[in-house]
């Protein structure tokens, strides 16, 4: 992909806040092989979990203007930018105060259209049209395909993304309640794997269309289906994952050749993994570029985390290396993905992203370097 060839949707500028913290510290952490994932309890659930660094940064507004000046918003003009905000459950925390207390949340009700107008407010963020997007676990790969989508069609000249997901009560004994926390730390892909580990999180993007340079990273391409096997169980042939991730690089016009590593959504329950690594291997059969996985050191960020995921990728996707699967040692799926307990060299210069979610979502995202 060169300057002078086509236009496309750029990312201009991110940031993330996760539990290794921003999203220099992040990446730093993740090639040197660290975990923030800590001891339990976690609402009084015993389970592991993954708090962010600061937590302060748990409240949306203070996350809000944490993030702000990760993206140059100043020249976005209000008629031609939208704002999506991209959350499963986002910051419910004072819906959870009000029930114990019995005080009426003052800044927002926790309703995701009040959260996201509260963001972009704290945000200062000039958009004409604001969007929620609420698909579980892929709420920001989704996020990313309706902006990218609203870009190449003319009706946003810029798109600015939010993701938030702060742990809570309710999200600690909701995933509690289906056995699906691990106790002592997630371990994706690996052969003693027994749950997720539940992570806060929370990212800023700015896409743009335009003539991207040289170091660019653009969203070449993204697709999403739906396996409608279950309400929070996935497919286990991997057939949706596998739908979302070829129409991807159809909208990227890559064969699967072309993609140097692939970010896998990895949550690290016995039968996410064991969905992912079928629809890791239909796409690309014997000729597996590296794998990695992040939620053996920041946790599962929710709908917020596949956004935050997407930034982290990009930032790999510059250095051409796939960091350690923190957790892993020994495989534990059918197939032979190629996940490492060390840095892995990408072999080309795009990555596919991949999430799932509850419902039968799943969503992919293909990022490019511009050489």
């Amino acid at each position: 992909m060169t300057a002078a060839l086509r236009t496309a949707v750029v990312l201009e500028d991110c940031g993330i806040l996760s539990s290794l913290g921003t999203l220099e510290e992040t990446v730093a952490d993740l090639f040197e092989g660290a975990s923030a994932i800590v001891p339990g309890p976690c609402f009084g659930v015993p389970v592991a979990h993954a708090p962010f660094k600061d937590v302060s940064w748990r409240s949306l507004g203070v996350a809000a203007e944490a993030l702000a000046p990760c993206i140059d918003a100043s020249d976005l003009d209000k008629d031609t930018t939208a704002f999506i905000f991209c959350a499963a459950k986002g910051d419910i925390s004072p819906l959870e105060a009000y029930y114990e207390s019995g005080i009426r949340p003052e800044a927002f009700m926790p309703l995701l259209s009040s959260q996201a107008h509260y963001a972009k407010k704290i945000l200062n963020i000039a958009a004409g049209r604001t969007i929620v997007v609420s698909d579980a676990c892929a709420s920001g790969a989704t996020g990313v395909e309706i902006g990218r989508d609203m870009l190449v069609s003319g009706r946003a000249r810029s798109v600015v993304l939010l993701g938030f997901d702060g742990i809570s009560r309710f999200v600690a004994t909701g995933f509690h309640a289906l056995s699906a926390l691990s106790p002592a730390g997630a371990r994706p892909f690996d052969s003693s794997r027994d749950g997720l580990t539940i992570g806060d999180g929370a990212a800023l993007a700015l896409l743009t269309y335009r003539e991207p340079f040289a170091g660019d990273v653009v969203v070449a391409g993204a697709g999403s289906s739906n396996d409608a096997n279950h309400r929070t169980g996935p497919s286990r042939t991997g057939d949706g994952l596998f739908r979302a991730a070829k129409a991807a690089l159809a909208d990227a016009a890559l064969p699967p050749g072309d993609i140097g590593g692939v970010k896998c959504h990895g949550t690290a329950t016995k039968y996410n993994d064991a969905m992912e690594a079928k629809a890791i291997t239909s796409l690309f059969g014997e000729e597996y570029p590296p794998c990695f996985s992040v939620k053996g050191a920041i946790g599962h960020a929710s709908g917020a985390g596949s956004l935050l995921e997407i930034c982290v990728a990009a930032e790999c996707l510059r250095r051409r290396l796939a960091p350690p699967s923190a957790g892993f040692e020994t495989l534990g799926v059918d197939e032979p993905v190629p996940i490492s307990a060390k840095p892995q060299i990408l072999r080309t210069s795009s990555m596919l992203c991949l999430s799932a979610g509850f419902g039968g979502i799943n969503a992919a995202v293909v990022l490019s370097e511009v050489q």
